[in-house]
């Protein structure tokens, strides 16, 4: 009838069938039908009685040397603690139930009873200090990033590691959050396919920095520290970044004005958009000018499925197991999401079961180094830049 045309989708609506008849009746996939999951009652396994011989290096502003959880491990005997400076190294001991102390990680990594050190020291030490770890004898688990600014400096922390055959992990916690952890697991499940286009954002409202050791925050590159955003890549498929075009935001707060910082820094945010080795497109961004917010987070849309949180759509119609893997009894879920007591239970078990711990070095260079190639293409007005790859032998 004229002015009263109704299509098929329509007619059905009409009828009550709704949206989702309306895709069955047409013969569709309907992705949202997947989007349970199985939550099975886990239950913790030991994997051995042995005891991890542990020291812990740094107690600074965040307190990450005991927000780990080491002390509370029931494979972890804390040995030894340090921080340059007496009142926090107290503080260590303290809070890790530890009666002995060295003045520097120096000093520490000379304990011939250390097996394995946690380095939670200030950003630019972190290459020198694994390596100085390595070099003793000893396995390593660091804060983020891997390397600080320094290309250079990742390749010789790739080749400290290789040479010493020992354990090194970083500790990026967006890897343990819930989200990215049932992303990985979609992933290895094929709920994904090739991935076309992901997202990792890292939001950290800034209006007075943050104290930090030789004022090393103090107006830093933002996409240096890219560990948050690119692990809802990496830390999700295993693949790289390959290439780069990088915008930074030149934002009103005091320290990036021009002079204000030792890195002649300018950028408060940086938003990059990455070529992927599987023929895709990322955009990783870290904020700091968006008021009130501090989060991570990040989407995956591949041509089989995508995810936001922890909820899939997509054509898998069997979905995996994806809640984190529990933890040993006392050890707690701590900071970032619940992150922090994953992260350390997996560096420990790795020594354990004489394994890759899940970001080991390869993974670790693959989120660090591509947020130094950004920065470098914002500074030069988004140029399109080339990442140099961190492929573990295959």
């Amino acid at each position: 009838m004229p002015g009263h045309a109704v299509d098929r989708r329509g007619f059905l609506g009409q009828l009550g069938i709704g949206p989702l008849g309306a895709a069955m009746a047409a013969g569709l996939a309907v992705p949202g039908l997947a989007a349970e999951h199985p939550k099975p009652e886990a239950k913790y396994e030991p994997i051995s009685d042995r005891k991890v011989r542990v020291g812990i290096v740094g107690y600074g502003v965040c307190r990450f040397g005991a927000d780990f959880g080491f002390q509370d491990h029931p494979n972890v005997e804390i040995v030894a603690v340090s921080d340059l400076i007496p009142d926090r190294r107290e503080g260590l001991m303290k809070a890790c139930r530890c009666g002995k102390s060295y003045e520097s990680l120096e000093a520490l990594v000379k304990d011939p009873k250390i097996e394995a050190v946690f380095v939670a020291t200030d950003a630019p030490s972190h290459a020198r200090h694994c390596m100085e770890v390595l070099k003793h004898g000893k396995h390593v688990m660091t804060a983020v990033p891997a390397t600080w600014g320094s290309v250079e400096d990742g390749e010789m922390l790739l080749e400290t590691v290789k040479q010493t055959g020992l354990k090194y992990m970083m500790a990026e916690t967006s890897c343990y959050h819930a989200a990215c952890h049932a992303m990985r697991m979609v992933y290895r499940a094929g709920g994904f396919g090739r991935v076309v286009y992901s997202e990792g954002e890292y939001y950290h409202y800034l209006p007075k920095p943050i104290d930090s050791f030789n004022n090393w925050r103090l107006g830093s590159p933002p996409l240096w520290y890219p560990t948050h955003s690119t692990a809802y890549y990496v830390g999700v498929t295993g693949k790289r970044f390959t290439s780069v075009s990088c915008i930074g935001f030149r934002g009103t707060f005091p320290p990036y004005q021009p002079g204000a910082n030792k890195y002649n820094n300018r950028f408060t945010d940086e938003i990059a958009l990455f070529e992927t080795s599987e023929g895709g497109a990322s955009r990783m961004s870290m904020c700091t000018s968006v008021p009130g917010r501090v989060e991570e987070t990040g989407r995956i849309y591949g041509e089989r499925g995508w995810m936001e949180g922890t909820q899939y759509h997509g054509l898998l119609a069997r979905l995996p197991n994806l809640e984190r893997p529990p933890l040993p009894p006392g050890v707690p879920p701590g900071g970032h999401g619940g992150s922090h007591g994953q992260l350390t239970h997996e560096f420990i078990s790795a020594i354990l079961q004489d394994r890759q711990p899940l970001v080991n070095i390869y993974e670790a260079l693959a989120m660090t180094i591509p947020g130094i190639i950004a920065h470098r293409s914002a500074l030069k007005d988004g140029e399109t830049m080339k990442i140099p790859q961190f492929d573990p032998p295959t």
